[in-house]
C-alpha cells in the first residue's frame, strides 16, 4: 500500500508538472499573440493622430492658397481697370487734341463751327492735365496697392514704399480737387451763381488740410488722423450737394445736372459716414486699448514699455524703409471695397469732367 501511494504520488507530480509547462507553454503563446494586437493598436492611434494633423496641415495650405487667389483676383481686376482707364484717358486726350488742332487750321473761317466747339470751354485743357495725373497715380497705386499706417504692401518693390505711394496720392487727390473746383466755379460763372463759385474756392484748401491730416496719421501710426481727414472729405462733399442741390432748384434748365450731382455726392457723404470714417475710429480705438495695455505691462527692469506712436522724423523714415509683404485676404478684405471704388468710379469721374466741361451745364 504505501510502494502504491508513493507510485500514485509521482504519478501526480509528474502530470502536475506536465500540465503546468502546458499552461505555461499556453499562456506564454496568449501573451505573444495578444503583444501584436495591443501594439497594433496603438499604431492605429499613431496613423489617426498623424492623419488629423495632415488633414489640418492641408486644410490650412488649401484656405491659404485660397486667401492668396482671393487676394491676386481683386488685384487683376484693380490693374484692369487701371489699363482701361489709362485708354480711356489717351483716347481723350487725342481727341480733345486732334479738336483743337482742326479748329487751328480752320481759324480763317471755313468751319467756324469747329472753331467754336473748340473754345467752348477754357478750362478743358486744365481738366485734361489734371484728370492725368489722377489717373496715372491711380493706376500706379492699382499695380502696387498698400495699406499706409499698417506698411503692408501686395509686392516687395522699392516702389511700393509707403512714403512714395502716399506722396503720389497727395498729388493726385489736390489734382482731382482742382478738377472739381474748376467744374463747380464753371457752373457758378455761367449761371451767374456766386456761392457756387465760393464754394469751389474753398474746396482745394480744405483737400489740402485734410492731406495734412493724412500724412500725420501716416508718420505717426495714429488713425484719428485719417478719420479727421476721411471727415473732411465727407464735409466737403456734403456742401458740394448743397451747391447742387441750389443750382438746380434757382437755374431750372441745369436742374437734371443739379440733382444728378447732388445725389452722387450724398451717396459719397453716406459711404464715408457709415463705412470709411467708423474704419478709421475702431481702429483707432483698437489702438488705444494696445497701447493701454502696454503702458500697464512692465518689462524686466520695471519701466514701461515704449509708446506704439512715432514722431514725425522715426515715422517718416519708417514709411520709407518698412514694407509687410502680405497676399493674406485676411489683411486686404476690410480694404478692397473703397480701394475699388476710389480706382473706379472716382476715376471715372474725373475723366466725364474732362468731356462735360465742354457744355454749359
Amino acid at each position: 500500500a504505501t510502494k502504491w501511494n508513493g507510485t500514485c504520488n509521482t504519478i501526480i507530480l509528474r502530470n502536475s508538472l506536465r500540465i503546468h509547462k502546458i499552461m505555461t507553454a499556453i499562456t506564454s503563446n496568449l501573451s505573444r499573440r495578444s503583444a501584436p494586437s495591443s501594439a497594433k493598436v496603438e499604431g492605429n492611434n499613431v496613423i489617426k493622430k498623424r492623419k488629423i494633423i495632415g488633414d489640418s496641415i492641408v486644410q490650412r495650405s488649401v484656405q491659404s492658397a485660397l486667401d492668396i487667389h482671393l487676394t491676386l483676383r481683386w488685384w487683376i481686376i484693380l490693374s484692369t481697370i487701371a489699363i482701361i482707364n489709362i485708354g480711356l484717358w489717351s483716347y481723350s486726350c487725342y481727341l480733345i487734341l486732334y479738336n483743337n488742332r482742326r479748329g487751328e487750321g480752320n481759324a480763317d473761317g471755313a468751319s467756324p463751327s469747329s472753331n467754336d466747339n473748340v473754345n467752348d470751354h477754357p478750362y478743358q485743357r486744365y481738366h485734361l492735365f489734371l484728370s492725368g495725373v489722377y489717373v496715372f497715380v491711380c493706376a500706379y497705386r492699382s499695380f502696387l496697392p498698400r495699406i499706409d499706417l499698417e506698411r503692408y504692401c501686395l509686392f516687395d518693390t522699392r516702389l511700393s514704399s509707403i512714403f512714395l505711394g502716399r506722396l503720389a496720392a497727395t498729388i493726385a487727390e489736390v489734382a482731382f480737387a482742382a478738377q472739381i473746383t474748376l467744374f463747380l466755379y464753371h457752373i457758378g460763372e455761367v449761371h451767374d451763381h456766386v456761392w457756387t463759385q465760393r464754394l469751389a474756392l474753398c474746396l482745394v484748401p480744405a483737400i489740402f488740410t485734410a492731406q495734412c491730416f493724412c500724412w500725420c496719421g501716416v508718420v505717426t501710426l495714429n488713425h484719428l488722423y485719417h478719420a479727421i481727414e476721411e471727415s473732411i472729405w465727407a464735409v466737403s462733399a456734403f456742401f458740394i450737394s448743397g451747391a447742387m442741390g441750389s443750382l438746380a432748384y434757382y437755374q431750372p434748365e441745369s436742374q437734371h445736372v443739379g440733382i444728378v450731382g447732388m445725389a452722387m455726392c450724398m451717396v459719397f457723404f453716406v459711404f464715408m459716414v457709415t463705412v470709411d470714417v467708423p474704419m478709421y475710429v475702431k481702429r483707432w480705438r483698437e489702438g488705444q486699448q494696445y497701447m493701454m495695455k502696454m503702458r500697464m505691462s512692465k518689462d524686466d527692469e520695471g519701466k514701461k514699455k515704449h509708446m506704439m506712436y512715432m514722431n514725425s522724423f522715426e515715422g517718416s523714415i519708417d514709411a520709407m524703409e518698412r514694407r509687410v509683404v502680405t497676399k493674406s485676404w485676411h489683411v486686404w478684405k476690410e480694404e478692397t471695397v473703397w480701394l475699388t471704388m476710389y480706382f473706379s468710379t472716382a476715376v471715372w469721374l474725373s475723366l466725364l469732367l474732362v468731356h462735360k466741361s465742354v457744355q454749359h451745364w
